[in-house]
């Protein structure tokens, strides 16, 4: 019998930038990566997100331009 394990390596990762310079944070979860993405967009930071192997799967536009320096 062939168990399926799920992949410790984190599977997103999110590149968030605040317009100067970059912050990474990882998930495994695809679906917290998204609500987190929003969250950093939400609070005026530009979010890129990618896959583990580096392709391109969405962006996140800042949304509240006081919250950003």
């Amino acid at each position: 019998m062939v168990v399926a394990r799920r992949s410790q390596s984190p599977t997103v990762l999110l590149r968030i930038t605040e317009g100067g310079t970059y912050m990474h944070r990882t998930f495994r979860d695809f679906s917290q990566a998204s609500r987190s993405a929003e969250a950093f967009a939400e609070a005026g930071f530009g979010v890129v997100m990618l896959s583990a192997t580096g392709r391109f799967l969405m962006r996140f536009e800042p949304k509240s331009k006081s919250a950003r320096v």
